[in-house]
């Protein structure tokens, strides 16, 4: 992905083209967005715009829609926060990688009348200007963004999950062939940290297995005193 995000960096010296003709969103996208990063957005929101909102909930700052996802009645969830222009989709994918699916998108510029990208949604990789910024500051905001090993793991993951959406989502035999291999990797991860899980479990049984309930001291003697050997030939 990086590689590929660096040969787009130079690519993008150009101007995408817009299939929408005077759609501020898009013409805001290409402004800001690599040309890669912005057909994946222009796909993203070419689908949003044939999604219908079935219903709108306000409750404070906070509105949810209901998305209609297609003709099998499936459908997402978009909480939108107009204090903090952000959206959350029940489809996860701006909570993870800070991107905006079709959902959101018909959310922000079909029903509120979005015509720009909230910064946020911006990441500074998916940029023209990604290599023409201050390294040093962006090398402190992913240290104070990245907080654990975990936070680490998944943002690497996601990234990798990411193309495989991608990729998958151009056909169905596609899509089955990720779900298939998703589910074997559920099950193959599951059964490993459950093993995990069990020998931690089987540690602290035996730690704690000669600890006295009353006490909390060990059943051992852990330095025995030596009988004289002297006294007891006499």
């Amino acid at each position: 992905m990086r590689d590929i995000e660096a040969d787009d960096d130079y690519k993008s010296r150009g101007i995408s083209k817009i299939s929408i003709e005077d759609c501020r969103m898009l013409k805001h996208a290409t402004s800001v967005y690599t040309r890669r990063i912005y057909t994946r957005f222009q796909r993203e929101f070419l689908q949003g715009a044939t999604k219908r909102t079935l219903s709108a909930e306000i409750n404070g700052n906070t509105t949810k829609y209901i998305i209609l996802k297609g003709e099998n009645e499936q459908t997402e969830v978009v909480q939108f926060n107009s204090l903090e222009n952000l959206t959350i989709c029940s489809c996860h994918m701006s909570e993870f990688m800070s991107w905006l699916c079709f959902h959101a998108l018909k959310v922000l510029f079909f029903d509120l009348n979005f015509f720009y990208i909230p910064e946020k949604y911006i990441l500074k990789r998916w940029s023209k200007n990604a290599k023409h910024g201050d390294r040093f500051d962006e090398y402190t905001t992913k240290k104070k963004a990245v907080i654990s090993s975990m936070a680490i793991h998944l943002n690497g993951l996601v990234k990798e999950s990411f193309d495989v959406m991608t990729l998958a989502a151009n056909d169905e035999h596609s899509k089955e062939i990720a779900r298939k291999y998703l589910y074997q990797a559920r099950i193959e991860i599951s059964k490993h940290q459950s093993e995990i899980y069990n020998r931690n479990c089987s540690k602290i049984k035996y730690k704690f297995s000669s600890v006295d309930p009353l006490t909390g001291c060990t059943n051992q003697v852990v330095n025995p005193i030596k009988k004289n050997k002297r006294k007891m030939d006499m």
